[in-house]
């Protein structure tokens, strides 16, 4: 039974592995023990070790040559494993030392290309910093250089495409922050410039008034000599020949006497633009405008020399309001919804009504009828100077009505006190003339007709009037033609004006020649009775020259020929005084008789 148990051992670990031997060991030990067969059991285990080893030995002894021969093999073969296993731990050393170096190496590569990195980052970030506060700093330099558009523009470039990429940086957040700064002192340095500029464009605007009105006096010239030419000629090519001088006339601002850049108006006005402030600028432009307008005339303490009749700070005024209003129409028509006509309607109504102003306060003591007359003229030619840059002149020309009534009694009072006292001092006595110049100088006073008998006489001639008929009709002429030279250049009321001249002759002829003639017919001096008839014969046919003169004077197209009520006084007076001639005479008689009567 224990032979069999070992056999079965034996063959049971043959066919199976180490763990199922276990498993069929344990059973067969345990029933081993169980029979107390333990004896035999290890006598039957000791006879089959032998029985194996008796296996091995023959087998050995069988083999041994072929053994020994293996084992040598394998000696060698364990021989080389051991210095392959040696050159291995030394390869494996050097590989393990070379490793570390290569790792070390590595990973300083590693770290070296971080910093390279770290320094190229570095690097564009300084250069696009610095970039950036380059640009910065061209501002200041734009500005500085009046570049303002330039500077403009670099603040926009750093806004929108410079900023974000270093907006991490306190700088640039602090530059984020001075953005609205920066264009604000853009807009402060164009304004500035732009405020200079219309400071100091005063003397080229005054230079430009002087220009355009010269210009205009130039033309009214022209206009007369024409008028004149059409008058003496029938030239059908003047009217096409008028449109073409006007049109050949070189533009105001384009002449050589003009130097005005208006630049610095555009260019604070496109800064504006960019910045979305025009209506700003707009208000502030006006509103300066205003002021400098205001300021011009303000600045005009006297405007006129009443004692020495000059009229040149007026004129000077006049060329600076011309040039200011010329600046501001160029603007209006040169830019785009900046500048209107009514705001400079509504300026140009200013500055009248301040210059109404000047002009009351500077004549109100005046009572030279030439200083008038020199300021008519130049209001004239200031207002169809104004009024060909279309600017509103309805209030001067109402100014020119009231100057025109002003100047028609200080004429009148002017001359009054000349008739008067030509009349009051008059020796009425027969005038004289000592030669032919002085002859043809009191035909030109006057017409008058002598019979054939006096015009045969030589000179020293005895003429029928007295001196002060032709002094008289002298000074009536002037006085017509000063009349009519403050008219000239009126576009309205004319028939008022021709009127007012009619009637202030027929009050110097009525009150300063007629009244002192007729209060001096009371004298009982037969001479000077006799000589004033004869003046009044003479001064009546005269007044049908005056008539005829303001007839052809007129300056309006009406022909109806002017009457004077002068004329039929000095006819009446005339009767009167041949009556008072006969009262003298029949005095005189009187008295002679009288004397012969009496007893000597």
């Amino acid at each position: 039974m224990a032979e069999f148990d070992i056999q079965q051992l034996v063959l049971v670990s043959d066919a199976t592995n180490d763990a199922e031997n276990l498993e069929h060991l344990g059973p067969t030990m345990k029933e081993v023990y169980r029979n107390n067969k333990m004896k035999p059991f290890l006598d039957q285990l000791s006879s089959f070790i032998r029985r194996k080893e008796m296996e091995i030995e023959k087998m050995c002894n069988s083999n041994y040559q072929e053994f020994v021969q293996s084992v040598d093999r394998l000696l060698k073969v364990r021989q080389g494993t051991v210095d392959l296993k040696d050159k291995i731990h030394t390869l494996n050393t050097d590989l393990q030392r070379a490793g570390t170096e290569l790792t070390a190496k590595k990973r300083e590569l590693i770290e070296s290309k971080k910093i390279l990195e770290n320094i190229a980052t570095a690097t564009e970030t300084l250069r696009t910093c610095v970039h950036f506060l380059d640009l910065a700093n061209r501002v200041n330099v734009q500005v500085e250089n009046r570049k303002y558009y330039s500077a403009l523009r670099i603040v926009d470039e750093i806004q929108v495409i410079h900023l974000r990429s270093v907006i991490q940086f306190e700088f640039a957040r602090h530059m984020q922050d001075c953005i609205p700064i920066l264009q604000h002192a853009i807009k402060d340095a164009v304004t500035t410039e732009m405020k200079e500029w219309l400071f100091g464009i005063r003397t080229s605007q005054k230079v430009m008034g002087k220009v355009a009105m010269d210009r205009m006096a130039d033309r009214q010239e022209r206009w007369r000599k024409r008028e004149l030419r059409l008058r003496t000629s029938h030239n059908i090519n003047s009217a096409v020949e008028a449109a073409v001088n006007e049109e050949n006339e070189v533009d105001i601002f384009e002449s050589e006497e003009v130097k005005l850049d208006l630049q610095p108006i555009y260019q604070c006005l496109h800064i504006y633009d960019e910045l979305g402030q025009r209506t700003e600028f707009k208000q502030s432009y006006a509103e300066d405008r205003r002021a400098q307008a205001k300021l011009a005339l303000s600045s005009v303490t006297s405007p006129f020399n009443l004692k020495e009749c000059n009229t040149d700070n007026f004129k000077s005024l006049l060329h600076d309001i011309v040039g200011f209003f010329i600046v501001e129409h160029i603007i209006m028509f040169s830019t785009t919804n900046f500048r209107t006509q009514a705001q400079l309607d509504e300026l140009c109504e200013l500055v009248t009504n301040l210059l109404l102003r000047l002009l009351s306060d500077g004549l109100a003591n005046c009572h030279n009828p030439d200083m008038f007359l020199k300021v008519k003229l130049l209001l004239m030619l200031y207002i169809q100077t104004m009024e060909s840059y279309n600017y509103p002149v309805n209030k001067l020309n109402d100014l020119l009505l009231t100057l025109f009534r002003t100047y028609a009694d200080q004429l009148e009072s002017k001359f009054s006190t000349n008739f008067h006292k030509l009349v009051d001092e008059d020796d009425y006595m027969p005038m004289s003339v000592a030669n032919q110049e002085q002859y043809n100088l009191v035909q030109l006073s006057f017409r008058f007709k002598e019979d054939r008998k006096a015009a045969r006489q030589g000179f020293p001639r005895t003429l029928p009037f007295s001196k002060v008929v032709p002094h008289c009709c002298e000074d009536i002429d002037l006085f017509v033609s000063q009349f009519y030279r403050f008219v000239e250049g009126f576009t309205q009321e004319q028939n008022n004006m021709d009127e007012l001249v009619k009637d202030s002759l027929d009050t110097l002829l009525i009150q300063h020649v007629h009244a002192v003639w007729l209060k001096k017919l009371e004298s009982r001096e037969l001479s000077q009775v006799a000589q004033i008839f004869i003046n009044l014969e003479y001064f009546q046919a005269a007044c049908s020259d005056f008539e005829q003169m303001l007839t052809s004077k007129r300056s309006t197209s009406d022909n109806t020929k002017v009457v004077l009520q002068a004329t039929s006084l000095f006819k009446e007076t005339r009767k009167s005084a041949e009556t008072r001639i006969s009262e003298l005479v029949k005095s005189k008689i009187d008295d002679i008789l009288e004397l012969a009567e009496y007893e000597w």
